[in-house]
């Protein structure tokens, strides 16, 4: 049995306190299913936006709090040593840096308006539920905050803390991926190969049941066309994986070679200077502060973190090694994916794929016109072929400083 939730009487009262777009939230119906899957009905996209990030707050607020307390260095105190790895991710992707200076030029208008009203949604829900709400300094939050949280995702997506990981346990020997466990799949069949005739997609995605990975499953139904059954991520501003009338895909990770480490040559004498192309160029140094939660006290710590032309660069004791990945260059894989969602046809789906804003994530399609594909999706550096990519790289030269 379907029953139908009104949004609540201080949706309507909150929803215009943050508000930079108009958002009429009488546009909005919430309708939840026997299963309690929430069916976003909306006048716009934005307005649908809005919708499920108000039924996503309802279901699980804490933890779409916690990716945007990780790009605000919060997460830490809330989480304690659970948080710190996110809050270093978080600040060794640049997240901050890289969105303020690309927000403009990569999104399209309706996308950030589409974005301002997820936001909204989020920020009129913690003030209608301040109990709720895990850190006093985390709201409000705006759309860039929102795409932050999405650059920290990728870039665990794309492997890169496996990296982190190596240079802080002095273990730089090559990844070896054929020892990873295998995960999720996925599968097309079109009707040349079912009963009746129909195109079969299946989705076996292995997340985890809780934390920012952990799937949400959504329906969303606009009069500008955005009609999708499928699932998204804790402060995910769109379903990610599922089906509209017309077609559907999903994903799975993938493990190829999106990021390299590189060994600095320092200075023997010049303190955080390394050799590049034959002169001496200097660290720029940056601390990471955070006050980590250990019991009812928080300790403060700090880290002290340094930036190359590679991009970051860790300090152990066998010296400075620096990280560089396609995953921090690119941020407009949200509004990709809401431009795989509103696709028709496989035309339209293909347009959208070739804005190459997803930096992995394997590609399962489906269509009702019989199309299936299987893309291996991802942002490969234009490497030179004399090194050997996969292994520790020297730092020294701008052939192995490729450009995304």
């Amino acid at each position: 049995m379907k029953y139908k939730i009104a949004l609540l009487l201080s949706l309507f009262i909150f929803s215009n306190i943050y508000a930079q777009n108009a958002i009429n939230t009488k546009n909005i119906d919430i309708v939840r299913d026997q299963w309690g899957v929430p069916h976003i009905y909306a006048k716009t996209d934005a307005e649908a936006a809005y919708g499920m990030a108000w039924a996503h707050a309802e279901d699980d607020f804490a933890t779409i709090q916690e990716p945007l307390l990780a790009v605000k260095g919060l997460l830490s105190e809330v989480k304690g040593k659970k948080g710190v790895i996110f809050d270093a991710v978080a600040f060794l992707v640049d997240a901050h840096t890289v969105v303020e200076r690309n927000y403009d030029q990569t999104f399209s208008e309706d996308f950030k308006e589409i974005l301002s009203s997820y936001a909204n949604a989020i920020n009129a829900y913690a003030t209608a539920h301040p109990e709720q709400v895990l850190h006093k300094k985390l709201f409000p939050i705006n759309g860039r905050d929102v795409i932050k949280s999405y650059a920290m995702t990728m870039t665990f997506m794309s492997n890169v803390h496996y990296d982190l990981l190596r240079i802080f346990e002095r273990q730089l020997q090559a990844i070896n991926y054929d020892e990873f466990p295998s995960g999720s799949n996925g599968f097309a069949f079109n009707q040349n190969k079912s009963a009746d005739g129909k195109t079969y997609l299946i989705s076996n995605s292995h997340q985890p049941l809780d934390g920012f990975t952990a799937w949400y499953e959504v329906h969303v139904s606009t009069e500008e066309g955005w009609e999708f059954m499928g699932a998204t991520f804790p402060s995910g501003v769109t379903p990610f994986v599922g089906t509209n009338k017309n077609l559907g895909w999903t994903h799975c990770v993938n493990h190829d070679d999106f990021h390299d480490v590189y060994s600095l040559h320092m200075h023997p004498e010049k303190k955080n200077y390394y050799a590049f192309d034959g002169e001496w160029l200097q660290l720029e140094e940056r601390i990471l502060k955070l006050n980590v939660k250990v019991g009812p006290i928080k300790i403060p710590i700090k880290r002290t973190f340094y930036w190359s032309v590679y991009g970051p660069t860790l300090k152990n004791k066998d010296g400075y090694f620096a990280l560089r990945f396609p995953a921090n260059h690119v941020i407009g894989g949200a509004e990709q994916w809401y431009r795989m969602n509103k696709a028709q046809n496989f035309e339209e789906f293909q347009t959208a794929l070739d804005m190459q804003q997803l930096p992995n994530l394997n590609v399962t399609y489906g269509d009702k016109d019989g199309n299936i594909m299987f893309l291996g999706n991802g942002l490969f550096p234009n490497r030179n072929k004399n090194y050997e990519w996969e292994g520790l790289l020297p730092g020294n030269t701008s052939e192995t400083l490729w450009e995304a």
